[in-house]
């Protein structure tokens, strides 16, 4: 449902937004993004996986049926496989010391010993969708802009052009770090559930390692960190353009405006009409998931 249209009401909202001047992002972008997430996310499941079957060797657990490939299918069989034997040898209480050590040492290696920078090539990746949404950006806020606003953004002086992109180029890099931040932070979590999953056999308050389990709600979550991330990440990296867009064509009031549909927030829907200075919005602006948008109300003529 290209992220955001849910319902008619939903749909509505953000056609009466487009009608106000504020574009959507792209959302063959915004699934595009998710898609680079969604994949990296899953291959750390697997590695993660792939890790803790090497500490299982390293401690003697149960190795036997251990597969020479790390697919994933392979990985899910010989844990399910390792459980049951467990089970039927009455060597729960060795094993669950075992796991406990190993979950102590992946929780050192996995979260204290994090790598700080992610690969080039994925950032890259990250930055291109950025790029292409910001190029494409311009053109859709003067195409949906009313006469005059499209007027007071078209007045660009070279020097308010450069002024622009400098702005511009600025609002990326902050997202681009931004998102950054966020997907450690969001692979953090997913390394957590395993950890707690093996801890919690190892101290006795789970009857079972049940890793297939683990894993599909890994990818589900997966799937949902990616989808939520890159809607929330396009919808505030639109918002900044346009704030960056406003400050370059001298715009220095703005009107707050909401999608006007059961899914806004109280506290937004407080500050639907209200005007503001452009260089001090509300904190709301920032809120998670906002779809709210900004149109100017005052500029300067020079």
């Amino acid at each position: 449902m290209n992220g955001y249209i849910y319902s008619k009401g939903t749909s509505a909202g953000f056609a009466r937004m487009q009608r106000l001047g504020i574009p959507r992002p792209l959302y063959s972008l915004q699934d595009k993004l998710a898609s680079i997430l969604r994949s990296k996310y899953r291959v750390l499941v697997r590695q993660l996986l792939r890790d803790l079957k090497a500490k299982c060797a390293e401690s003697n657990i149960v190795m036997d049926a251990a597969p020479e490939d790390d697919t994933l299918e392979s990985l899910l069989k010989f844990f399910d496989e390792m459980g049951k034997k467990l089970k039927e040898e009455n060597e729960e209480m060795i094993a669950r010391v075992n796991l406990n050590t190993i979950s102590n040492t992946l929780e050192h290696e996995w979260l204290q010993e994090q790598e700080t920078e992610l690969p080039e090539f994925f950032v890259k990746k990250i930055d291109n969708v950025f790029a292409k949404e910001q190029a494409d950006y311009l053109k859709r806020l003067i195409g949906d802009a009313d006469q005059r606003t499209a007027g007071i953004i078209q007045s660009f002086s070279i020097d308010k052009k450069q002024f622009f992109e400098d702005n511009m180029k600025a609002v990326r890099t902050l997202y681009l770090e931004n998102s950054i931040d966020r997907i450690k932070g969001e692979e953090s979590e997913i390394k957590k559930k395993i950890i707690q999953k093996i801890i919690d056999y190892a101290n006795g308050t789970s009857d079972t390692l049940e890793l297939a389990d683990l894993v599909k709600a890994g990818y589900e979550g997966a799937d949902r960190y990616a989808r939520l991330f890159a809607r929330d990440q396009m919808q505030r990296f639109n918002k900044a353009c346009t704030i960056a867009t406003f400050k370059s064509a001298a715009v220095t009031k703005v009107k707050w405006v909401t999608c006007n549909d059961i899914r806004v927030r109280k506290t937004h829907k407080a500050l639907n009409g209200q005007v503001f200075d452009v260089n001090n919005l509300p904190k709301e602006v920032d809120d998670y998931n906002c779809r709210c948008g900004l149109v100017p109300v005052e500029w300067a003529d020079d």
